[in-house]
């Protein structure tokens, strides 16, 4: 199974990083139009939105060639916060903006989403 590429510095994302998480629910809709959602049992599903600035021509060509690959497949993905290994991953969103403008000033934006 793939793996998010590294930056030359060694680190996965960088900072601001947005983070989420969500449970899967359930709603009942009762006769008297009342309603009571409930959390179905299992763990929280994590969500990570990543900004890339300043990448130079290699870093972003990684990231892109990555994103082409995962589209197909699930890959591992370690939380930036907790360095926990999310084994099922998937780029989630359509496309990925990705621009190199000058000389390692490469940028890419992309969102994570670990599945069931």
């Amino acid at each position: 199974m793939a793996s998010f590429p590294t930056l030359k510095t060694g680190a996965a994302v960088q900072y601001p990083l947005q983070f989420g998480s969500k449970y899967s629910t359930q709603a009942v809709r009762f006769l008297d139009g009342s309603r009571q959602a409930y959390r179905i049992q299992g763990p929280a599903l994590r969500r990570w939105t990543i900004h890339l600035d300043q990448l130079d021509e290699s870093e972003l060509a990684a990231v892109i060639a990555f994103t082409e690959q995962a589209w197909q497949s699930p890959f591992a993905f370690v939380d930036p916060n907790t360095g926990e290994t999310a084994s099922k991953c998937i780029i989630s969103g359509g496309k990925m903006p990705a621009g190199l403008k000058q000389e390692a000033s490469g940028q890419a934006t992309l969102a994570i989403e670990e599945i069931p």
